[in-house]
């Protein structure tokens, strides 16, 4: 597994740009990933995912497969050689596009097994001397390995009081991940919370993740229930949620 510290700037970066400090002008180059996922069913063991140069100057990327784990509600990233990129490292010049491969090197069973393709655009280190502000990017995709038994995802979802913190938990006893979004809690008393309108987040197969309620504990009152609204990549999510603790 990774140190700490590495793993929490993993998780910390999803799909965002990094930047690289120092003094003087800001330039930026564009470095571009696709697709935004990956799934290799079986009978698959090889994909791609195209990346390009948008800018004006060459830069260098590197590549790297890591295995996405969720446990006890949070998720890292650990060193793996059950999916490899190829190559791990490229130039790429004004313009160009290239191809990278993702090969399985793990055989399919049980359920569906979950990486993180990152891809990252590495710092210029002369422009970094002559005190220009490097605008660089890392594109973090989700790859799957799933087998074909592999179940649907089955959602639970309860809340957890931490202090004067609130935290909806969505456990996934099924075989693929779920991912959820325009997440929201209409609470006992009538309320509704947002939980954002976006990406909420992913719950691996087997899995478990909880995200922190805006507003705090004071609305969740140990044996409560309140529902859970959301949309899937399976459809509509309308659940119940009893506040645990």
């Amino acid at each position: 597994m990774l140190p700490f510290t590495s793993r929490l700037a993993l998780a910390a970066t999803l799909a965002l740009g990094t930047v690289v400090m120092g003094s003087g002008m800001a330039r930026a180059t564009s470095l571009q990933a696709a697709p935004v996922l990956v799934e290799m069913p079986v009978g698959t063991n090889a994909s791609a995912v195209t990346i390009r140069n948008t800018g004006a100057t060459p830069f260098d990327v590197q590549i790297r497969v890591f295995r996405w784990v969720q446990e006890n509600g949070t998720e890292s990233f650990e060193e793996t050689d059950e999916v490899a990129a190829s190559p791990p490292m490229t130039t790429l010049q004004p313009g160009a596009t290239y191809s990278v491969r993702i090969v399985r090197q793990a055989r399919a069973g049980g359920p569906e097994r979950a990486y993180r393709l990152l891809v990252d655009q590495l710092p210029d280190e002369e422009r970094q001397r002559s005190g220009t502000v490097a605008l660089v990017m890392r594109h973090s995709i989700p790859v799957f390995l799933t087998p074909e038994a592999a179940s649907a995802a089955q959602l639970t979802f309860s809340i957890e009081r931490s202090g004067n913190q609130a935290f909806l938990v969505a456990q996934n006893s099924g075989g693929r991940r779920a991912r959820l979004s325009a997440a929201s809690l209409k609470t006992a008393g009538g309320k509704s919370i947002s939980l954002g309108s976006g990406l909420l987040g992913y719950v691996l197969a087997g899995s478990t993740m909880r995200w922190r309620i805006p507003g705090g504990a004071a609305a969740f009152a140990p044996g409560q229930s309140h529902s859970v609204i959301a949309t899937s990549d399976q459809g509509p999510v309308n659940a119940n949620a009893r506040v645990e603790r």
